[in-house]
């Protein structure tokens, strides 16, 4: 959560990224300065700084005194982020099993309770958010700043995706199971079958992704 006292900037660049997320400016789309400006009714200047954070990220591209563009994501974007997230994720996941504390693992349960919650009413836009919270966290105690930074910025285009073209069949089901067997292994301190979980969890969303970017097709 970012404090209230934070820059202007960083709360814009969370806010905007939301909004990618929401569908406010859309994959694929071209936002200009002056309408985020009058968006958000800010300057230009935590504009062009919320842009150049969320640029960093992979979230946008910039365009030299025009604003930026919305990535669209597609097969070989998918291929490329779940292969080096799945390395990425499972290394927290690990790191998470050893340095879980009974707090952290009382709240880790709770967030994926949450998520089944929505999965059971098939609320899409509350798992696309359930979700993504439950594996900040668990990336979170992972404790690695520089992994956690890699994996959020990319995030929002792909949840951004899934919110627009939703799930293949019977995936909030595989999900809710798949996140009960990382959950319980970092929660026993098993290193290796939290690994495992987490690996299997990242291929089998990747291989959905790639099935919903076929469809659109």
């Amino acid at each position: 959560m970012i404090a209230i006292n934070a820059p202007t900037y960083i709360r814009l660049r969370d806010q905007m990224r939301s909004d990618i997320v929401s569908g406010v400016w859309p994959l694929g789309s071209h936002v200009t300065m002056a309408q985020l400006s009058e968006h958000y009714q800010v300057s230009a200047n935590p504009v062009r700084e919320a842009l150049l954070q969320l640029h960093g990220e992979g979230a946008v591209d910039m365009r030299m005194n025009r604003g930026a563009v919305i990535p669209t994501i597609d097969a070989k974007y998918v291929e490329d982020l779940y292969r080096l997230r799945g390395a990425v994720q499972c290394m927290l996941a690990r790191d998470a099993a050893r340095l879980a504390t009974n707090s952290q693992i009382e709240q880790m349960q709770a967030l994926s309770s949450e998520y089944e919650s929505f999965a059971q009413s098939a609320d899409i836009a509350r798992c696309i958010e359930a979700n993504r919270r439950l594996h900040v966290f668990i990336d979170e105690i992972g404790n690695n700043q520089f992994a956690g930074e890699f994996l959020q910025g990319r995030a929002s285009l792909v949840d951004a995706f899934r919110r627009a073209a939703g799930y293949g069949a019977n995936r909030l089901e595989i999900v809710v199971k798949q996140h009960r067997k990382l959950v319980n292994a970092i929660a026993a301190k098993n290193e290796e079958r939290a690994a495992k979980a987490s690996l299997e969890h990242t291929q089998s969303a990747r291989l959905d992704l790639l099935k919903m970017l076929d469809r659109r097709a």
